[in-house]
C-alpha cells in the first residue's frame, strides 16, 4: 500500500496538463520490455531443453557403448558369427540385460545383435537366431554410428508403449561385429516437457525425422498431444518463413510470425545423432495482455499531468524500474552461472522490496532443493558402484576404474599392478556349513583385501576378486603384501557359527607391467593365467608375472 499511496498522491497533486506523449512512450517502452523479457526467457528455456535432450542422447550412447565393450558381449556376438568356438551362457547375457533395464526406467528393452542382425541376447523374450527388424529399417542403422530413430508403438513385456529405437555398433579389433539396440519410452520426454520452467502461453514440440510428435504440449498437459494445435492451412505465415530457411546451414534459430492477428515466436533446433527437431513457440501477444490494464490506467490517470511529470518519472524510475532491472540482472546472472546462492539486493521496504524478499526466499528454497538433489544423485551413484554384500566396488565399477588406470599407465608409461584372487574350493563352505557361512567368508576376504592392498579393490563376482594399483612398487613388496594377505586369510578368520578359527585358502595371480602399449584385456588375461598357475602349484599361494615391454618376457 505504501507504493500505491505514494503514486496516487503525486498524481492528485500534479493533474493539471495533458502529457499524452509521456503515456504513449511509457506504453511503447513497456510493450518492448515485455517482448524482450519473453524472448529472452523463451531462448533460455529452449537452450536448456536442447541441452537436456542432447545430454540424454550422449548418456545413452555412452551406456550402450559400454555394453558393447564388455568381453561377454563380444564373445556372445563372435560366437553367433561363428568366429570363436565358445559356448556362451545366453541366460546369463539375458539376465545381465534385464538387470541393466531395471536401473533405467525409461528403457523399454535392451538387445544385443550380431552384424547379420540375429538376436544374441535381449531383456525380452526372443527366439534363438531371431532376425531383428533393424535389418529392414534403413541403411543409416547399419553403419555402427550412434543414432536414435523415429517413433512407433509396440507391445513390450511391460505392455503397449510408444518408443524410439537407439542403436550403436559393437566393435572387436576395430571391426563392426554387431549392434547394441535400445527402445526408449517416449514418456521420458513427457516428463522433460512437464519440468520446463517459465513457459507461459507457449507450446513445446519434439518431432522425429518423419515429423511425428514424440511429445508436445505445455507444462500443464501431463499427456502429450497427438496432433499439432493448428492446422497446416492456418500456419501460412509460419510455413512460408520455415520453408525459406536453409536448415542445413541453419540447424537452429528462431522465427517471428503472425497467426490469427497475434504475434508469435518459435525457437527451433535439430538434435545431434537423430533426425529429430525441437520447436518451442510462445504467444508474444498474450504476454502483452498484462500491459493492457496498465495502458488504460496510464491514459486515464496521466492525461493531465504537467509539472509533476519529471517528479513522477524520477519516482517511477527509482521505485519501480530500478528494482525490476535489479531483478532481471539477478535472473540473468543465475541463468548464466547456475548459482542459486545469488540474491536480489533489497533497498526499500515497499512492495518492490517485499517482492524482492519473496523472490529471495524462493531462491533459497530452490538452492536447498538443488543441494538435496545433488546429494541424492551422489548417493545413488555410490549405491550403483557398491557391491551390496562386501561394501567394495562391484564388477561394473571396478572394471571402469581399472580401464581408467590402465589408460593412464599406458599414456604416462607408469607401472601398473593387476591381480585376481579366487577362494579355493569355495563351494565347500556353502555345501558343508551353509550360505550364511559362505557370505561371511566372502565379506572377510573383501575386508582383508581392502585393508592390506594399497590400491583399488573390487568384487568380480561370486568368490572372485580383482585389485589394481597404479604406481611403482617392487616385486619384493608385492610378494610381501601377497604373503601377508594369505597369512591373514589362513589365520585371522573366526567363524560366527563355531566361534573357531578357520583357514580360508585362496589362489592369487598378479601381473606388473610398464609400457606405452598396455592393454586392459591383456593385463586381465595375464592376471587370470597367473591365478591358475597358483592353483596348479597346489592352491593357497600366489604367482607373480613381471611383464617387460622391451624384451617381451615374464617371470
Amino acid at each position: 500500500m505504501k507504493l500505491k499511496n505514494s503514486i496516487l498522491s503525486l498524481l492528485l497533486i500534479f493533474t493539471l496538463f495533458p502529457v499524452g506523449i509521456f503515456g504513449i512512450f511509457s506504453i511503447y517502452a513497456t510493450n518492448r520490455k515485455i517482448d524482450e523479457m519473453a524472448e529472452q526467457n523463451l531462448e533460455a528455456v529452449s537452450g536448456n531443453q536442447i541441452m537436456n535432450i542432447q545430454n540424454f542422447c550422449d548418456e545413452r550412447k555412452d551406456e550402450m557403448q559400454m555394453i558393447g565393450s564388455y568381453s561377454l558381449t563380444q564373445d556372445a556376438i563372435l560366437a553367433s558369427l561363428g568366429k570363436i568356438d565358445v559356448e556362451v551362457n545366453r541366460d546369463y547375457v539375458d539376465n545381465l540385460l534385464r538387470e541393466r533395464k531395471k536401473y533405467v526406467s525409461f528403457v523399454a528393452s535392451i538387445s544385443i545383435l550380431d552384424r547379420n542382425f540375429r538376436v544374441v541376447g535381449s531383456s525380452e523374450h526372443y527366439e534363438i537366431s531371431e532376425i531383428s527388424t533393424l535389418k529392414y529399417i534403413g541403411a543409416q542403422y547399419h553403419t555402427g554410428e550412434f543414432v536414435i530413430g523415429n517413433t512407433y508403438e509396440r507391445r513390450t513385456d511391460d505392455g503397449l508403449k510408444k518408443v524410439v529405437p537407439a542403436y550403436v555398433g559393437a566393435y572387436y579389433n576395430n571391426e563392426l561385429i554387431g549392434y547394441i539396440a535400445e527402445e526408449l519410452d517416449t514418456a521420458y520426454f513427457n516428463d522433460l516437457r512437464l519440468n520446463m520452467d517459465s513457459l507461459a502461453e507457449g507450446t513445446f514440440y519434439l518431432l522425429d525425422g518423419k515429423g511425428a510428435i514424440i511429445t508436445a504440449g505445455d507444462t500443464k498437459q501431463k499427456n502429450s498431444i497427438d496432433n499439432f494445435v493448428t492446422k497446416h492451412s492456418d500456419r501460412n505465415d509460419f510455413q512460408e518463413k520455415w520453408d525459406a530457411i536453409d536448415h542445413t546451414a541453419n540447424p537452429s534459430g528462431k522465427i517471428h510470425y503472425h497467426y490469427q492477428g497475434m504475434d508469435y515466436v518459435t525457437y527451433y533446433s535439430n538434435v545431434e545423432n537423430t533426425d529429430w527437431g525441437i520447436r518451442i513457440s510462445e504467444n508474444l501477444t498474450a504476454q502483452r495482455e498484462t500491459s493492457k490494464t496498465y495502458t488504460v490506467l496510464i491514459l486515464l490517470s496521466l492525461g493531465f499531468i504537467t509539472v509533476g511529470v519529471l517528479f513522477t518519472q524520477n519516482f517511477v524510475t527509482k521505485k519501480i524500474l530500478s528494482p525490476i532491472n535489479a531483478i532481471m540482472q539477478t535472473f540473468a546472472r543465475i541463468r548464466k552461472t547456475q548459482d542459486y546462492s545469488i540474491r536480489i539486493p533489497i533497498c526499500t521496504t515497499d512492495e518492490m522490496g517485499q517482492l524482492a524478499g519473496g523472490i529471495n526466499k524462493l531462491l533459497s528454497f530452490i538452492e536447498e532443493e538443488d543441494m538435496q538433489e545433488k546429494a541424492r544423485q551422489r548417493h545413488l551413484r555410490e549405491m550403483a558402484e557398491c557391491d551390496p554384500l562386501t561394501g567394495i566396488k562391484n564388477k561394473k565399477a571396478i572394471e571402469q576404474k581399472m580401464l581408467e588406470l590402465v589408460q593412464e599407465a599406458s599414456e604416462k608409461e607408469n607401472q601398473i599392478t593387476v591381480g585376481f584372487l579366487d577362494i579355493d574350493d569355495f563351494r565347500n563352505y556353502n555345501t558343508n556349513w551353509g550360505h550364511a557361512e559362505g557370505d561371511s567368508v566372502i565379506k572377510f576376504v573383501a575386508d582383508v583385501l581392502k585393508k592390506e592392498f594399497p590400491g583399488e579393490v573390487g568384487r568380480n563376482g561370486g568368490d572372485e576378486f580383482v585389485f589394481c594399483l597404479l604406481g611403482t612398487i617392487t616385486p619384493e613388496r608385492i610378494r610381501e603384501i601377497a604373503s601377508h594377505i594369505l597369512e591373514q586369510l589362513n589365520n585371522a578368520y573366526t567363524s560366527d557359527r563355531t566361534k573357531e578359527t578357520m583357514p580360508i585358502p585362496c589362489s592369487i595371480g598378479i601381473v606388473t607391467a610398464k609400457s606405452s602399449n598396455l592393454s586392459y584385456a591383456d593385463l586381465i588375461q595375464w592376471a587370470d593365467e597367473a591365478m591358475y598357475k597358483a592353483k596348479d602349484a597346489g592352491k593357497n599361494t600366489f604367482h607373480l608375472i613381471e611383464y617387460q615391454a622391451d624384451q617381451d618376457s615374464s617371470k
